[in-house]
């Protein structure tokens, strides 16, 4: 027999009744989503005030251009010379990440160059077993080959089966461009800087190489005031890439321009 409880609240009334079968059926898990596509990595401008800290002065570096930078799994600086004879491999991984990087040296003090920003690493590669990568080949069927006796001079040794275990680079594609804000900014002491822009690449064997680069010499910093930077970081076609610091200019100094003068 079927009990229902009823319930007064108020003025009105609740009935809560056992439920049916149907009711009481465990509700169907909706489907997992999918997993969001990865995001094109994106270099962000360190945060800073309004106005520079006590007795510094401010560097505004303004980035024009698509403001992109796209690197290549063979992105060596200096490649060895192509064998004659050998087929170039297009796809072969070299370059395993990236970073961009902003410094500076002040004039007079060579020996200790500023780190003004540093990106972390964009990791463009990664080592994976042979097996995990699908680069372990099945071998075929064995049994005589029949080759005709003009051809058998030409023929290569067959090159060894790889290991399931040996370590192959596999290139994540997703990562490999990178975009700039429009502007970043830096507190300095007065005096005068070179200022240098670089991307580096790190390669096979975990070691960091200049790829693209570009400076300006002879930059004034004064106290309280505002040094204006025209950069350019353009990715073109092919593997054109412009990394550039055009020119520099102090601005006006607003704070202190006189007001009216009275009658």
């Amino acid at each position: 027999m079927t009990v229902i409880a009823i319930v007064l609240v108020g003025s009105g009334m609740v009935s809560l009744a056992s439920p049916t079968k149907a009711e009481s059926a465990t509700p169907e898990t909706p489907p997992a989503s999918e997993a969001p596509a990865p995001q094109p990595p994106a270099i962000l401008a360190p945060p800073l005030p309004a106005s520079p800290a006590a007795d510094k002065g401010r560097v505004a570096l303004m980035i024009g251009g698509n403001r992109r930078w796209c690197t290549f799994p063979d992105d060596r600086p200096i490649r060895p010379p192509q064998k004659p004879g050998v087929p170039e491999k297009r796809n072969e991984v070299f370059t395993f990440g990236y970073r961009f990087s902003v410094s500076a040296v002040k004039r007079g003090q060579a020996d200790t160059p500023l780190m003004l920003f540093e990106s972390p690493v964009f990791r463009t590669a990664t080592w994976l077993p042979a097996y995990k990568a699908g680069q372990v080949k099945k071998s075929g069927p064995r049994g005589p080959v029949v080759v005709p006796q003009d051809d058998r001079r030409s023929l290569k040794p067959p090159e060894p089966p790889m290991a399931p275990d040996t370590l192959v680079p596999r290139w994540q594609e997703e990562y490999r461009c990178v975009t700039l804000p429009e502007r970043m900014d830096f507190d300095l002491d007065p005096g005068t800087y070179d200022i240098y822009l670089a991307f580096d690449v790190l390669g096979r064997q975990n070691s960091w190489a200049h790829r693209s680069s570009g400076y300006l010499t002879d930059v004034p910093v004064e106290k309280a005031r505002r040094t204006r930077l025209d950069g350019l970081v353009n990715l073109g076609a092919g593997s054109e890439r412009q990394v550039e610091i055009e020119s520099s200019t102090i601005e006006p100094d607003t704070a202190a321009t006189p007001g009216a003068s009275g009658p």
